[in-house]
């Protein structure tokens, strides 16, 4: 019986690689393309390693040696840790960060599933249609970098060592996705932790100034004030706010002569946000905890699409209690955003210019859309932070 399941297991693994590798064909054109990897920080890395504070240098309206969309808007630490890459031409070193990102796309579930004990079939599934998924390959093609930061994000919670600890910290370098683990080790008072993750922000700020022969006063706050500053000349293709998260519809009230509103909205949203994490960090579960987590800026925060690979926690908690009711739910919500949701906005927004709607009254629907997205994701995070997942003796060897 044994025999035969392995041939199963095998012939099912090599049916989904055929069919994933043949999927992947059209993504690498893509990703080679002159557009290909737009969202890559290889030119501010690059401005950087010329000894120039690559912040000031946009701070002050300079982007002739900024590619595309590589905005720089990260912490320090992340360009520090790029300088191989920024040692490369933007040919090669496209094609490492390719090779590093699909590394990441295959060693993450599979390390999540073995971690929480899914069965090879479950494992098989996760893998093949996170890989496959729309939102993954347009992770991929962008040159984003929400997979590395993922990774670091759930090192806590596959291994416990100082080291792991310490690496954790680099998801802090985006900081709209990492805030949520840093305010989950305060909720828990695991100061040690909280210390050792803090480190590779304060060295990657340290040596970024250092390199760039920058004042430490200085770049300590360029970061934040270069994604002001971004946030607010930043184009929009209409008269809808830019960013989507839990409080931007307020942004439709316009305030006279307040011109941070956005700004002002995001801390507003932070802070609400942050009573999440202090219920999830109670919760016993390692995995519905790390799912939670990831879940949070997602709603909370502004994020572009492609950052729904933050999903993937979740869509391996769904599948291993899919017996449960609200992990059913949670499953059919997940795959309608990893694959389904950007399809459905388009098709419906062609379907009103059929109707002949006028651009305005698109423009808003469009938008409310999205919104509706990020409600559809708190309903998302409140089901599974309420969701009581019986704690068999294997959960509680892996929390332990």
């Amino acid at each position: 019986m044994k025999i035969i399941q392995k041939k199963i297991d095998f012939i099912l693994f090599i049916l989904l690689s055929s069919i994933a590798v043949s999927i992947y064909i059209p993504v690498i054109k893509e990703i080679f393309s002159i557009s290909g990897h737009h969202d890559f920080q290889w030119s501010p890395t690059k401005i950087m390693l010329e000894n120039i504070n690559h912040y000031q240098y946009m701070l002050e309206g300079n982007t002739e040696k900024i590619l595309m969309s590589q905005y720089g808007e990260y912490l320090h630490g992340l360009y520090v840790i790029l300088i191989p890459f920024g040692l490369l031409e933007w040919p090669v070193a496209k094609i490492f960060w390719f090779a590093t990102n699909l590394f990441i796309l295959i060693f993450l579930p599979i390390k999540l599933c073995q971690k929480f004990s899914l069965s090879k079939i479950e494992s098989y599934l996760v893998i093949f249609f996170f890989s496959c998924c729309i939102v993954t390959k347009v992770q991929l093609i962008t040159g984003q970098h929400t997979l590395l930061i993922l990774l670091f994000f759930s090192m806590p919670f596959l291994f416990n060592s100082k080291l792991t600890s310490f690496l954790s910290g680099i998801c802090y370098f985006k900081y709209t996705i990492g805030y949520s683990l840093f305010f989950y080790f305060l909720f828990l008072k695991d100061f040690k932790k909280l210390f050792l993750s803090g480190l590779p922000v304060l060295i990657g700020w340290i040596f970024y100034s250092f390199l760039t022969k920058s004042n430490l006063f200085d770049t300590m706050f360029q970061p934040f004030q270069l994604a002001i500053e971004n946030q607010i000349i930043g184009e929009t293709l209409n008269d809808m706010p830019k960013n989507k998260f839990l409080f931007s519809i307020l942004e439709i009230i316009n305030i006279e002569n307040f011109n941070y509103n956005g700004v002002f909205l995001i801390l507003l949203s932070l802070i609400v946000s942050i009573f999440f994490i202090q219920r999830i960090s109670k919760i016993k579960d390692d995995l519905q905890k790390l799912s939670c987590l990831t879940l949070i800026s997602l709603i909370f925060l502004p994020h572009y699409p492609h950052d729904y690979v933050l999903l993937l926690p979740m869509l391996i908690f769904s599948i291993k209690n899919f017996s449960n009711l609200n992990s059913k739910i949670s499953l059919i919500i997940i795959i309608y955003f990893l694959q389904f949701f950007k399809g459905f906005e388009i098709y419906i927004v062609k379907f009103m210019k059929l109707l002949n709607y006028q651009t305005s009254s698109l423009n808003f629907f469009e938008y409310l859309i999205s919104y509706a997205n990020i409600l559809i994701l708190l309903f998302l995070l409140i089901i599974n932070i309420d969701n009581k997942i019986y704690l068999t003796e294997s959960n509680k060897n892996e929390n332990d």
